[in-house]
């Protein structure tokens, strides 16, 4: 169970994440299971995402003791169905409209998480694989049972975060991550090093959440087992087993993760997995705010995210309240969940020119982003990126506001497009400019 479950502490909150995917490699079976049983010797609750094919293999291998340890873990995710064969994810769904992506993330990725709940259980979680960050979980997961998506810093879209975030449909976990790249090939020999950064790390930031990334693979192979067969875009024929450390360095690899466990377990970290943390999370519902307020918040901190006395508002939340409230006398406003535009193509770059829009026209598009928030459950199309600079309706304040919201969205050279799957020049900027469309709906999470 999670260390220091009780009352909500001051101390940073990390979480170890394992990502169990090389389905090619019988010897990745064991370090997996010798890895589960050192974090319970020590003590410490992990998070494990399942590749669809590897459970499978795990079944076909007779490894029936894995998938019934697997069973007793309390935090299950899913790791897309076949990680890195090609088309990976990314290079599947990136010439496809939002639209089709959806239903071919569901159709595709549905497979695996069958192959998941029918050897293991339901997965809480979905974690891309690799650099295959795409949008569309955002708001599809929940077809699929899930309503967490457990990304990381080297691969989110999203910028690090300290605390989990609202993203479109989910509750987005896009936390720094605070090991060695790579780590697990790297140990021993690296075991202190990664021991130190995560001290440096909570030395800077005493209570926020951070992650550890581990493949079980690495601590018995010398290279990265999908690398080998599926660099560049091209699919090695027939595919093979990652090469093999010795017997001798794969002991001394899994005996020192056992003493990189023990010393974290001494640090002052509260260590927590993604199951406890959901259920730490405070279910999102209608946030009430005031006028007053929201003119304020809107001054200082430009379109979303906001915080607010009731809670938190992303951007679109923010519109729409602004909106209802040019339409009314109240004083405030309960405000529900709002989906971002499903087309938008950017914002202005810096304050229009000219006069403001005349109170006709702001009434005007205040009533079509009522309506269609009242109708749909999202902003309207096109029209929101011309106008929301002004808020001078509801008794707020005539400006240009930021469109701060896109700050949480990494610039393309920040992105990890030179994932070593994907093949050459692989740039799938549609997946990028649905990622900032869909940042309309960021806002934090309360955790109690």
């Amino acid at each position: 169970m999670p260390q220091c479950q009780g009352v909500l502490s001051l101390s940073a909150r990390g979480f170890l994440r394992f990502d169990v995917e090389d389905f090619l490699t019988p010897e990745s079976d064991d370090a997996l299971l010798a890895m589960m049983d050192s974090m319970r010797r020590v003590g410490l609750p992990g998070s494990y995402g399942l590749v669809g094919k590897k459970v499978v293999a795990l079944e076909q291998r007779g490894r029936e003791e894995i998938l019934a340890r697997l069973r007793e873990e309390p935090a299950i995710g899913f790791h897309s169905t076949s990680h890195s064969e090609h088309p990976t994810l990314a290079e599947a769904l990136s010439p496809l409209d939002y639209a089709a992506a959806r239903r071919h993330f569901v159709e595709r990725e549905g497979v695996g998480v069958e192959m998941v709940r029918q050897r293991v259980k339901p997965p809480l979680y979905f974690t891309q694989p690799g650099g295959n960050w795409v949008p569309e979980a955002v708001e599809s997961l929940p077809e699929l049972g899930m309503d967490v998506f457990f990304t990381d810093s080297f691969n989110s879209y999203v910028v690090d975060l300290p605390e989990p975030y609202w993203y479109g449909e989910v509750l987005h976990l896009s936390f720094p991550v605070v090991n060695p790249r790579p780590f697990g090939l790297g140990l021993p020999q690296n075991r202190d090093d990664a021991v130190r950064l995560i001290e440096e790390h909570v030395a800077r930031d005493a209570d926020g959440m951070f992650m550890v990334m581990l493949h079980p693979t690495e601590l018995v192979t010398t290279a990265f087992w999908d690398a080998v067969n599926f660099a560049r875009g091209a699919t090695r024929k027939p595919l093979s087993p990652a090469p093999l450390r010795s017997p001798e360095e794969q002991q001394r690899a899994l005996a020192s993760f056992e003493e990189y466990l023990y010393a974290l377990s001494r640090l002052p970290v509260d260590w927590w997995d993604v199951a406890y943390l959901k259920g730490r999370v405070l279910p999102r519902g209608p946030v009430t705010v005031s006028r007053r307020e929201l003119a304020a918040r809107l001054v200082q901190e430009g379109w979303g995210p906001l915080r607010v006395t009731d809670g938190t508002l992303s951007a679109a939340e923010a519109l729409y309240a602004w909106a209802k409230l040019a339409m009314t006398d109240g004083e405030e406003v309960s405000v529900p969940y709002v989906g971002a535009p499903e087309v938008w193509h950017g914002e202005p770059e810096e304050p229009p020119h000219g006069p403001w829009p005349s109170r006709e026209r702001l009434r005007a598009f205040a009533g079509a982003v009522v309506q269609s928030v009242e109708r749909t459950g999202r902003l309207p199309r096109e029209p929101v990126a011309g106008l929301t600079f002004a808020v001078g309706m509801a008794g707020l304040v005539q400006a240009w506001l930021p469109w701060r919201f896109l700050t949480y969205i990494k610039e393309p050279e920040q992105l990890h497009w030179d994932w070593p799957i994907f093949p050459e020049e692989f740039r799938p900027w549609r997946l990028w400019q649905d990622a900032r469309r869909l940042a309309w709906t960021l806002k934090p999470a309360r955790v109690r």
